[in-house]
């Protein structure tokens, strides 16, 4: 992307934040996140720059101008060359164990030069530490507040340029993807399966990845050497940041040799779900909706649920949440990932797919290229 159009979406999201503090009456807002998959968003969408791990906070007084605070003056260089705010600036050592009351203190006395009656933080109660919040609301001489879902409700809204992005990011992660059918057999671990994906998404500019190789009831586990035991059914998954920032995920099931009917009955009862949501979903429809789409075909094989069924993405983890009694609605410019989890009661067997969904004015578009059906490997 072009500097210059980086800086004009990067205005255009100021003045969405303006109105958004002059509804919500705050002098000045504080943006935090690190580095990692689920916390990087509100630094990347903000200021174009989020760091390796460690914290770093923007402050930004309504109407005027922002500054971000790092605690290593190479994340503050690589902020002044990549990122979109002017003022950079950094405290601390930059440990990432103990270095951050000197980043917390430059970043109180700054607000505090604005003399505000009232502060909202982003990331105040979901991303800070206990320290962290004692520390800047005790330092900060006004009302202090969390205004994580103001900033939410701003970046669930994606513009056309965003979606486009959205939709380059997923066709990397599905590319990575398809490199499972290839390398995924009974005597593979699930580590060298996942470097495969991995040099594909590292390769074509992803930044972060999470790659899952599981044939246990749940997914979340990273990638280990114990070898794929054969006749289980395998869920491969791959989320992954790219080089715009914009974060996605898709999965899928495969089957090595002959997986128990349990087994079978879980991931067809999954595939099930997925396409009947990919049928049903609308722009209008309460999340809800699809929680108990999910949920009934879950029910139908007495499965549990490892996970929640879905949210918002595409810039970090977006609203709205996917529940079963969820009352928000599917709106036009909102992007959802849909990724049902179903494992068997006693825990042996699970299974999962994930595809993204953009919401448009009359419909919504599925962004996988690929059937959801078990891929059935010798």
């Amino acid at each position: 992307m072009k500097q210059g159009q980086h800086l004009e979406k990067l205005t255009s999201r100021w003045s969405a934040m303006d109105h958004a503090m002059e509804s919500c009456n705050y002098d000045v807002t504080i943006i935090y996140g690190k580095g990692i998959i689920t916390q990087y968003g509100y630094l990347n969408y903000f200021g174009g720059y989020f760091p390796v791990l460690r914290p770093g906070f923007i402050v930004y007084p309504r109407g005027g101008k922002p500054t971000a605070f790092y605690n290593t003056r190479a994340d503050a260089f690589l902020a002044k060359q990549t990122g979109t705010i002017e003022d950079v600036r950094f405290a601390g050592t930059g440990d990432v164990l103990d270095s951050e009351e000197a980043l917390l203190a430059d970043v109180a006395s700054l607000v505090g030069s604005y003399h505000p009656s009232r502060v909202g933080v982003v990331g105040l109660k979901s991303l800070m530490t206990g320290f962290q919040q004692a520390y800047l609301t005790a330092r900060i001489d006004a009302v202090v507040e969390d205004a994580s879902g103001m900033a939410n409700r701003i970046k669930a809204y994606k513009t056309n340029e965003e979606k486009a992005g959205i939709a380059a990011a997923f066709d990397l992660a599905e590319r990575s993807f398809q490199t499972f059918k290839e390398h995924l057999r009974a005597g593979a671990t699930p580590a060298e399966v996942a470097a495969e994906a991995e040099r594909v998404a590292r390769a074509g500019g992803a930044i972060d990845t999470l790659v899952f190789v599981e044939e246990g009831p749940y997914f979340l586990r990273k990638p280990t050497l114990t070898p794929l035991s054969g006749n289980r059914l395998v869920t491969a998954y791959v989320e992954l940041i790219d080089a715009n920032g914009y974060w996605i995920e898709k999965a899928g099931l495969f089957s090595l040799g002959r997986p128990s009917d349990k087994a079978l009955q879980i991931g067809d009862a999954c595939v099930q779900a997925m396409e009947e949501v990919k049928r049903s979903i609308r722009p209008g429809m309460r999340v809800g909706e699809i929680g108990q789409i999910i949920r009934r075909h879950g029910d139908s094989v007495q499965a549990v649920t490892g996970i929640w069924h879905g949210h918002g993405i595409g810039v970090d983890h977006d609203i709205p949440v996917i529940s079963d009694d969820g009352e928000e609605i599917l709106e036009p410019g909102m992007v959802i990932s849909i990724h049902p989890n179903f494992a068997d009661a006693d825990e042996e067997v699970g299974a999962s797919i994930a595809d993204v969904f953009i919401v448009g004015d009359e419909d919504v578009q599925g962004l996988s290229k690929l059937p959801y059906d078990i891929v059935h490997l010798q």
